[in-house]
């Protein structure tokens, strides 16, 4: 197993798309972790139409979009253990993924909610260690 260097992980977040990555602290996640976690963050719907002058356009929207392939874990396993087993990959996957949900909105009343991914680069590091 290689260990993820700094370099790797600019390259990675240069390959990943917008909203995934390798970050230490990104926004939805709690606070009590400090270390890099493979992220992904999923727009799931939200609030719009709210203006300066009237709320009373506020309505609610749902992304149709699916969740996108979390590309970033594929990376991050490239460059730590290229020959992961299929099992293996199977059981970071299903087993140690965080979900949280967040929102961000504006002073008008407009709003995002999120759906964020992520996974500590220790567990990672646990799961492909352990036998």
């Amino acid at each position: 197993m290689n260990q993820l260097t700094k370099e790797d992980i600019v390259k990675i977040n240069k390959e990943c798309p917008e909203d995934q990555g390798v970050f230490t602290e990104p926004w939805g996640i709690p606070c009590h972790i400090k270390e890099p976690v493979v992220y992904l963050r999923y727009n799931t719907g939200g609030m719009t139409g709210g203006g300066c002058w009237d709320y009373c356009h506020l309505q609610d929207y749902t992304n149709e979009e699916k969740l996108p392939k979390f590309i970033a874990l594929d990376l991050v396993l490239k460059y730590i253990k290229p020959d992961i087993s299929y099992l293996k990959f199977k059981e970071i996957e299903n087993s140690i993924i965080e979900v949280d949900a967040s929102d961000g909105g504006d002073y008008y009343g407009n709003a995002d909610y999120y759906d964020v991914y992520y996974i500590e680069i220790s567990k990672i590091e646990e799961i492909i260690n352990s036998s």
